[in-house]
C-alpha cells in the first residue's frame, strides 16, 4: 500500500504518526522484561530522498519511508512541509533503535540535515554493503540485479532533461508515485540478502563504512561552479578517474548540467582537486 503524506490531519497521516510511534514504543515483551522479546535490530525501515540537486543546495521534495509491514509512505517535504510530520520523521530517523536501509545515503543525509535539521542514524547502506561484499559501487538498479531482485522499472532519468524540476512537480503524478515507491519496496530483501552472504569482519566493515556515508557529503565544506578543461580526461572510463582522486583526497564530487559540486575537509583537499580539473 502506498500513501502520499502531506498534513497531519488526513488518513494517511494518522496513519504514519501511527506507524512511527509503534516501531519506536518498546513491545510489551520488554516492558515486562520477558526474556523472549523483540530485538533493537529487529527494527528497521527503508528510506529513500527525493528532490532538485538533491543536496543542501537544492531542495527536499519527497521521502519514501517503508515500513515492515510493507505500507509505503511518500512524505511530501516540498513547499512547508507539515511540522508534526516532519517532527516524526526526525524521530525515527534519528533514532539509534531503528536501522535505516538505504542506497547510498550521502546527498540524502547532506540535504535531511542542512534544509531540515534532521541528522540520519543507524544506517544499513546498501551500496556499502555491496562495495565491501563485490568491491566497486553500483547504483541501486545494478545491485538489485546483482542479487536476483527485480530492478525498478519506473526509473527514467531522460524526464530530467524534459523537466529538471521533476520532484517538485505537484500535485505528484502516477510517475512519480510509482518511481519513488519502487526504490524502497525491494530494499528489505537486499539488506537481508547482503546480510546473509556477509561474514562477520566484512559486516564491521560494511557498517563502519555505512556510518561514514551518513557523514560523507554532511559534515564537510562544499565548493560550487567549478569546471572542468577536459571532462573525458577528468571522469576517466566508467568514472574510474573520479573515484581514483576522490579516494586520494578524501572528497566527493558530482556534476549537474556541466558544473561540478565538491565536497572536501580541507583547503588542500580541494586544491588537489582543482589542479586535477585544470589538466
Amino acid at each position: 500500500m502506498v500513501s502520499v503524506v502531506t498534513t497531519a490531519d488526513t488518513d494517511a497521516g494518522k496513519r504514519f504518526i501511527s506507524a512511527v510511534d509503534d516501531i519506536l514504543s518498546p513491545s510489551l515483551l520488554k516492558q515486562f522484561g520477558a526474556l523472549m522479546s523483540e530485538s533493537d535490530d529487529d527494527k528497521k525501515i527503508a528510506f529513500d530522498c527525493e528532490g532538485v540537486n538533491l543536496s543542501r543546495l537544492g531542495s527536499l521534495e519527497i521521502v519514501s519511508i517503508c515500513f515492515q509491514d510493507m505500507e509505503i509512505f511518500l512524505v511530501d517535504f516540498g513547499n512547508n512541509p507539515c511540522p508534526k510530520i516532519k517532527e516524526k520523521v526526525k524521530e525515527i530517523f534519528e533514532s539509534s533503535k531503528v536501522v535505516k536501509i538505504i542506497h547510498d545515503c550521502r546527498m540524502d543525509c547532506d540535504a535531511l540535515f542542512h534544509l531540515h535539521g534532521i541528522k540520519v542514524n543507524n544506517v544499513h547502506d546498501t551500496s556499502c554493503y555491496q562495495t565491501v561484499l563485490t568491491g566497486g559501487q553500483k547504483n541501486l538498479n545494478d545491485t538489485l540485479a546483482c542479487n536476483g531482485i527485480r530492478t525498478n522499472s519506473h526509473r527514467d532519468k531522460s524526464v530530467y532533461k524534459r523537466n529538471p524540476r521533476f520532484w517538485a512537480t505537484r500535485p505528484l503524478t502516477n510517475q512519480m508515485i510509482e518511481w519513488a515507491s519502487a526504490d524502497v519496496d525491494k530494499l528489505f530483501k537486499l539488506s537481508q540478502i547482503q546480510l546473509d552472504k556477509i561474514s562477520i569482519s566484512s559486516k564491521t566493515r560494511a557498517v563502519t563504512k555505512s556510518t561514514e556515508f551518513t557523514k560523507k557529503a554532511r559534515d564537510m565544506k562544499v565548493k560550487t561552479g567549478l569546471r572542468v578543461n577536459s571532462s573525458g580526461l577528468f571522469i576517466g572510463r566508467g568514472g574510474v578517474n573520479v573515484r581514483r582522486l576522490e579516494e586520494r583526497t578524501g572528497t566527493f564530487m558530482y556534476q549537474d548540467g556541466g558544473t561540478w559540486f565538491v565536497y572536501y575537509e580541507n583547503e588542500s583537499s580541494l586544491a588537489a582537486v582543482k589542479r586535477a580539473m585544470d589538466n
